[in-house]
């Protein structure tokens, strides 16, 4: 085996790093600290590389993205049973990495289609997600069609179906990152340049340095430029199944543990 991560070893801290964050952010009002959420900016930019290694590791990538879009389902169907049943003060719950990682998927399928010189294949498949996001802009920008009970509804469906650019886990920002980390595969020095800038990005326009160790703490996903660089190639032990129970498993459990101790 050669010294570093393996893939194995990668999940395993991007899952301990996740909870670290999401016990800050439901358990807050029982004083957890801060730096939770710090040490928790380590885990996107982890499972956002992992996926542009299991992209191209995988032996059926229909499989792999049917099992994002699976998982960005159950998700979305658990959000919204814990938003209408285990929330208080108006608190809503919005975890759904899974519609991140699955338009990065679809956005690394139409590169890989145009590095094939398939060039009507990779538009289709650049365009389709896209145009939908476009959707969903132009529905929020609607306000009359929201306010109605079939606009609101027709919006609540759509988008519990379909992962956009709009509504998803860090936006377009972690969607590219997540296709940079595909596109530079096997050049570590410009996988961790995209990984910086982003995280410069999020720093400027999260309102700044004076927020920096608050609430505009995203810049801190730099951080996991250092597993990144330390990852050997090696996939290591298998922990597929895990996640997509585990991810909504804990968050579930997380939420209603939060509500009946606050009632």
């Amino acid at each position: 085996m050669n010294k570093g991560m393996t893939g194995f070893q990668l999940k395993v801290l991007g899952v301990v790093t996740m909870v670290l964050d999401h016990l800050g952010e439901f358990f807050l009002f029982l004083g957890v600290p801060m730096w939770f959420h710090w040490i928790g900016r380590i885990a996107a930019p982890i499972f956002l590389f992992e996926s542009s290694e299991g992209f191209i590791h995988t032996s059926n990538r229909k499989r792999y993205l049917f099992r994002l879009l699976a998982g960005y389902w159950l998700m979305g169907i658990i959000n919204m049973i814990l938003n209408h049943y285990f929330t208080i003060d108006g608190a809503i719950v919005i975890n759904n990495v899974f519609g991140t990682l699955f338009l990065g998927t679809v956005y690394m399928q139409a590169c890989e289609f145009f590095k094939q010189k398939k060039f009507g294949k990779g538009m289709i498949w650049f365009l389709v997600p896209t145009l939908l996001s476009v959707f969903v802009m132009i529905l929020l920008s609607s306000g009359s069609l929201l306010a109605s009970k079939f606009g609101l509804l027709f919006f609540q469906i759509f988008t519990l179906l379909v992962p956009t650019l709009m509504m998803t886990e860090g936006g377009i920002l972690f969607v590219l990152l997540a296709v940079l980390f595909y596109l530079f595969h096997g050049r570590k020095a410009l996988q961790i340049a995209a990984l910086v800038i982003a995280a410069m990005i999020t720093l400027i326009l999260g309102g700044g340095i004076q927020y920096a160790f608050t609430f505009n703490f995203q810049w801190m996903m730099f951080l996991a430029a250092i597993p990144i660089i330390l990852y050997n190639g090696e996939k290591g032990r298998s922990m597929r199944n895990f996640f997509y129970i585990f991810y909504p498993v804990h968050i579930a459990i997380f939420a209603v543990i939060s509500f009946l101790l606050q009632r």
